[in-house]
């Protein structure tokens, strides 16, 4: 990987084990990350976006070990896999049974993973423990910040340098079969997935 953003990698993963929130702009929109396991940095995302706590946050994964130490898959693991290797790393957001999910995360403890398609955005998970709570950034109804100077706007502790991609991510439940949300990857193109084989 390139030296160009090392600099900046290691404030925001420094940021991050801190207790910090780091902006950062993915392939999708631009994001609004905690650490997982950090309740009260958690919680400020909420509060920053005007959330209501019921709404889950989603978990950002650096690679599909990480995903899959998050999720109790059982039988849906194979089609957890199937939809991973077509879709990720992409704009797709899977919802599965999680495991030790806390409930600041998610109240019913599900999660909703997605591998972003962005390198240094990995790298920078793959820094504070292979995952890390995320949602968009902006205010709950409002369109998601995709600039770096719009991202500046908002109550973070770092806002990681850049432009982001386009379309939020699709939201499939895979307990469900159902496409909660149709952004990056059309419905068509998820639903042979989301059948049995």
């Amino acid at each position: 990987m390139e030296e160009v953003y090392q600099k900046e990698l290691a404030e925001a993963a420094e940021v991050l084990k801190r207790g910090g929130l780091v902006a950062f702009p993915t392939d999708t929109v631009f994001g609004v990350m905690a650490r997982m396991e950090d309740e009260a940095a958690c919680r400020r995302i909420y509060a920053l976006k005007g959330r209501e706590e019921k709404k889950p946050l989603q978990v950002l994964v650096a690679d599909l070990e990480s995903a899959l130490g998050l999720a109790e898959l059982g039988e849906l693991r194979d089609r957890f896999l199937r939809l991973a290797e077509a879709f990720w790393p992409g704009g797709l957001t899977v919802v599965v049974p999680g495991r030790n999910i806390p409930p600041w995360i998610s109240q019913d403890g599900s999660v909703g993973l997605r591998m972003p398609d962005h390198p240094w955005l990995r790298e920078l998970l793959r820094r504070v423990g292979g995952y890390a709570a995320a949602t968009s950034l902006n205010r709950s109804g409002e369109p998601p910040v995709r600039t770096e100077a719009e991202a500046r706007a908002f109550a973070v502790d770092y806002v990681f340098p850049g432009e982001a991609g386009g379309l939020a991510s699709s939201v499939v439940d895979l307990r469900t079969g159902e496409v909660l949300r149709e952004g990056a990857i059309p419905k068509e193109a998820l639903r042979p997935y989301l059948r049995d084989a």
